[in-house]
């Protein structure tokens, strides 16, 4: 509900509690699940507390199950915790399954919120020997969503491992999704994914389908992927269509960490011909997504033409969603556009629907532009409705493209308004529910009003325009995102308020900088995160990138590292200094896991040089409350600082140890390396001995000259608690990828590489 927008929250409040009353269930299942949304907004947290605890004992079932699931929703507002816990506990042993199954389930939300919490792990373990199934089902969730915050986990686990081995299928089948959810969190990943592979063969099919999404998920965590990979390829001959359908989700999830590809290929197109129609569906959306990994791009992209013949609409128009996306990456182009144009008059309208769109997404790789322009236009007056919104559409997005390519301001101008009148035909021609442009239209009429500074009038437009688009979202099961998209793309555009001002070559960029947010978000509207991947991971990417503070922040790193690096030039700290910058010098906005991941590297560099002397005391707390740091923007704020401050560090002396063969193979190693890159061998080996050392090997043997490289890194140089055991894992093991050490491990080694001026060893390694 929209009660934060609300200018009288206390009148609306008052309203919310008289409805509590109400001789309607409906009204008031609905009012309780409204609380539960708006309590943290509500001014009298207390009375709305007391309304949702007293709607708990309602009459009414759906009542009492609609006061559960507010109370696991607005927990972390509620005033009084405690007796929130001890509701949930209660409705655990209410008369009707539905609300002791989701009381039980949402234990799990509320744990974190609970100061006690093993007490709270006790109430949970004790809810897993419950005589109900319904129960111990939601006990078993609820341990895989509490695990992460339980301080004797090892405990927990043994709970959760018991429970997959419960006779009842429903309790096996929470344990199941708990696995699925929680694995990262399980101290005992061996013994968990064990479970996994047993509960694959469980005889009840939507064990067997959760167990699969699973395998999915964490296969980049298993050390036996060819035994996983074994799992999924068993998996996709299952009797049950739905284990099918999980199956062709888990390749795309995994597909890049499958040790054979070309079999992940061959399982991929056969499940394109499944039987089921809703089978194919999903392996032709997989195939969209990991197409560019797959190792026979021109076959694959044959088969996709061949589907388009499918005779189920929802195959074709994920066909023709997948050759959009995919078109990119063929690198036959003119015989990808023939292929194209032939399909867009096709006869059935579900593959010109598709084209329409797929065109849109295509056109800046499509060779025949014009071609492509006169086609969509063609299809706006198409005898189907969703074929002409699609092209209109298309043609909107096609021109935002045209704008961040054009030659004058006027060109410019031009190709903007001529995109913002396509999105308002889409718009005006499609259904409510599915419209492509609804995100789009609002938004580029904001941008477009502030370009042309239709002052005063222009702070109200755009704050009309935004909120046109929040509304637009509606119920997408994305709304968060979305939410967060609109909120970021405003604050954007409050940055730009001087748009006018800028040249055209600015404005270019502007206007490019925002094109593909807009673009995901009509997927996002319409689809759940798990049915449009690279939308809801090209949207959550673009969220930091939105936020102006932190990309100049990036540039004043950059600037400042390369200062630093010019100061300590001739002295102790130049190695240090220069490492830092190269690494910087590479950064671009990403995503905050990936940003948070460089600082990590950044903060390896730092200490791994740096003495252990009085002086560097609060050198080193800086680095340690940096790499702490949750905000993006304050974690970059104090690298800025720390970068300043090299040039005065102490430093460790250079110790590192390059060995050559003989500095005849030295010389000839480092003449051929640039020719002979794609030839070189990677080997990272354990070297025991008084001083363990790990070896990393790169280069090729000509004509028995031995010409190679080795650098050989000292234990103690990439010392962490876990070493040892992260040592065992690849003992023996033949080892040519950073990724395929242990997560720990590899942070280590390319911090130690970047630190010594080896980025060519960590691209080889990649």
């Amino acid at each position: 509900m929209a009660f934060q927008n609300l200018l009288d929250k206390h009148k609306a409040a008052e309203y919310l509690h008289v409805l509590t009353f109400d001789e309607s269930r409906c009204v008031r299942k609905g009012v309780a699940e409204a609380i539960g949304d708006a309590i943290q907004h509500v001014p009298d947290k207390e009375q709305a507390w007391k309304d949702l605890h007293r709607l708990t004992s309602d009459k009414n079932s759906d009542v009492r199950e609609g006061a559960t699931e507010a109370i696991g929703i607005a927990i972390q507002h509620l005033p009084n915790k405690k007796q929130a816990w001890k509701d949930l506990l209660r409705l655990t042993s209410d008369e009707d399954c539905s609300v002791r199954a989701e009381a039980a389930r949402l234990l799990g939300t509320a744990f974190q919120q609970i100061p006690n919490k093993e007490k709270a792990r006790e109430d949970l373990i004790k809810l897993t020997s419950n005589e109900d199934h319904w129960v111990r089902e939601g006990a078993a969730e609820a341990i895989g969503t509490a695990i992460q915050y339980v301080t004797d986990k090892k405990k927990a686990w043994e709970d959760l491992h018991r429970l997959t081995f419960d006779e009842d299928s429903s309790v096996r089948s929470g344990a199941a999704r708990s696995l699925g959810t929680t694995f990262h969190h399980i101290p005992d990943k061996k013994k968990a994914w064990d479970d996994l592979h047993r509960l694959t063969s469980d005889e009840v099919f939507y064990i067997r389908s959760v167990a699969t999404e699973a395998i999915g998920v964490y296969f980049q965590q298993v050390s036996e992927k060819e035994k996983a990979w074994e799992d999924l390829k068993k998996l996709a001959s299952d009797e049950n269509l739905y284990v099918r359908i999980e199956v062709a989700r888990a390749i795309g999830a995994s597909f890049q960490h499958v040790p054979d590809k070309k079999g992940a290929w061959e399982c991929l197109i056969n499940l394109t011909l499944d039987e089921d129609s809703n089978v194919r569906v999903e392996a032709t959306r997989t195939i969209g997504t990991v197409f560019q990994q797959m190792p026979y791009k021109e076959k694959t992209w044959e088969d996709l033409i061949k589907l388009t013949s499918d005779g189920d609409y929802l195959v074709q128009y994920s066909t023709a969603e997948a050759i959009g996306l995919n078109f990119k990456h063929v690198t036959n182009k003119k015989q990808a556009w023939e292929d194209l144009h032939r399909l867009t008059f096709n006869e059935d309208s579900n593959i010109r629907e598709g084209i329409a769109k797929a065109i849109g997404t295509a056109i800046q790789y499509i060779p025949d532009k014009k071609k492509a322009w006169e086609n969509l236009i063609k299809l706006t007056s198409d005898e189907d409705r969703d074929v002409r919104v699609n092209a209109h559409h298309s043609l909107g997005r096609i021109s935002i493209y045209k704008a961040s390519k054009s030659e004058s301001e006027e060109e410019y101008i031009e190709k903007l308004e001529n995109s913002i009148k396509f999105f308002e035909k889409a718009s005006k021609e499609a259904i409510f529910y599915d419209n492509p442009s609804s995100f789009c239209l609002p938004f580029y009429r904001s941008f477009h009003t502030i370009v042309l500074a239709e002052k005063p009038q222009v702070k109200d437009k755009v704050e009309k325009y935004l909120a046109e688009a929040k509304n637009e979202i509606g119920d997408s099961k994305n709304k968060k995102l979305l939410l967060e998209a609109v909120e970021n793309l405003a604050n954007a555009l409050k940055e730009v308020q001087n748009l006018e001002n800028m040249d055209l070559e600015a404005k270019k960029g502007e206007i490019n900088f925002y094109r593909k947010y807009c673009e995901q978000a009509a997927e996002l509207m319409k689809n759940t995160e798990e049915n449009a991947p690279s939308a809801t991971i090209v949207m959550r990417k673009g969220l930091p990138i939105l936020d102006r503070n932190l990309k100049s922040l990036l540039e004043e790193i950059q600037e400042k590292a390369k200062t630093a690096c010019q100061v300590s030039k001739g002295t102790d700290t130049e190695e240090i200094a220069c490492a830092v910058s190269r690494e910087v010098q590479k950064w671009e906005i990403g995503s905050q896991e990936e940003m948070t991941q460089k600082v990590e590297d950044v903060a390896y560099i730092l200490k791994a040089k740096l003495t252990d002397l009085p002086e560097n005391e609060y050198v080193l707390n800086k680095i340690e409350a940096m790499r702490k740091e949750r905000d993006l923007v304050k974690q970059y704020e104090a690298l800025l600082i720390l970068i300043g401050q090299i040039p005065t560090m102490r430093v460790v002396p250079e110790d590192v140890v390059v060995k050559n063969i003989s500095k005849t193979s030295q010389d000839l190693g480092a003449k051929l390396y640039d020719i002979s890159q794609e030839m070189n061998e990677i080997r990272i080996s354990l070297k025991p001995g008084i001083k363990e050392e790990i070896e990393i090997s790169s280069g090729i043997e000509i004509l028995g000259t031995g010409a190679k490289h080795i650098v050989t890194i000292p234990l103690q140089e990439i010392s962490y608690s876990e070493l040892k055991e992260d040592l065992k894992r690849i003992k023996g093991k033949h080892i040519t990828k950073l990724s395929k050490l242990p997560d720990r491990l590899a942070r280590k080694i390319k911090g130690y590489l970047l630190l010594h001026d080896r980025e060519d060893l960590i691209e080889q390694l990649k």
